[in-house]
């Protein structure tokens, strides 16, 4: 198991010199499994005097799910799949520091503590000032969960998604339906190699950004009879969406195909919610 920190990089991302980042975990040897949250602890200059507080990761900074499930899980991890797992550290302060944004010598490496028993040493770039009482730090922790590699330019397609209107009437206990069309924005003739999935999702903006609350569903596009698709030309796909009477509120729905293709084709339109 080899580990790097955030891809080298902790973000100070957050306010009162708090940093944010993630530790990324690579299964070097056989299947092992990566369940619940790892013991992290900070090792090297003053960190032995440092009352050191490991906290779960707050719900609202935890990441919402992937919009496709990936295609392994951290219960099994294969050899050459990855994990991560999310941290803020939003407090350094060694014995001596009067507080008040002010900086401690640093500690010389961050050691994860795996499900195994097995440790990993990373070495920190960065840490947060003090504005405490020290000697204390604050980490929180997240869980060990799946980690795929951001999709490469190679998988574009040179598709536009549209959808024929811009606000639809979705009532709860019933069927959305509705239609998207697929531009072809290349100047070559495109053909699918073999029918992508779509996502079609239902909720509010903010749901729709956690990934909660929501109506989600998830299918092949029925293209198998679509031949190539001319520069400038389109092709039209029926979709339908169910919509829950559980569905507690919805203004927006979005559709995406081949979410793990680089700039996916993506559609959105408003949507007003009864029943």
């Amino acid at each position: 198991m080899t580990g790097v920190l955030g891809g080298g990089v902790l973000q100070n991302g957050l306010t009162g010199g708090a940093y944010t980042g993630a530790v990324l975990l690579r299964n070097t040897g056989p299947p092992c499994s990566l369940l619940g949250q790892p013991r992290v602890r900070f090792t090297g200059g003053p960190s032995p005097s440092i009352r050191q507080v490991e906290v779960p990761l707050r719900k609202d900074a935890r990441p919402g799910p992937a919009l496709l499930p990936a295609p392994f899980f951290v219960r099994a991890l294969p050899t050459g799949r990855s994990a991560s797992v999310e941290l803020i550290w939003d407090a350094w302060c060694a014995p001596g520091n009067p507080g008040g944004g002010q900086m401690s010598p640093p500690a010389t490496a961050m050691e994860l503590r795996l499900p195994s028993g097995d440790a990993v040493r990373l070495r920190p770039n960065a840490h947060p000032l003090c504005y405490g009482t020290p000697p204390s730090s604050r980490l929180e922790v997240g869980t060990f969960t799946p980690y795929l590699p951001p999709a490469k330019r190679s998988t574009t397609i040179p598709l536009k998604a549209s959808l024929d209107s811009g606000v639809y009437d979705a009532v709860r206990g019933s069927t959305l339906r509705y239609r998207v069309t697929v531009r072809n924005t290349s100047r070559r003739p495109y053909r699918f190699a073999q029918c992508p999935v779509y996502v079609e999702q239902l909720g509010t903006a903010k749901a729709l950004l956690a990934g909660r609350g929501i109506a989600k569903e998830i299918h092949f596009l029925n293209c198998r009879s679509v031949d190539a698709i001319a520069p400038g030309q389109s092709v039209t796909f029926a979709m339908e969406i169910r919509v829950p009477r559980t569905l507690k509120a919805a203004d927006l729905l979005e559709w995406q195909l081949a979410p793990r293709a680089y700039a996916a084709p993506w559609a959105p339109a408003n949507v007003v919610l009864t029943g």
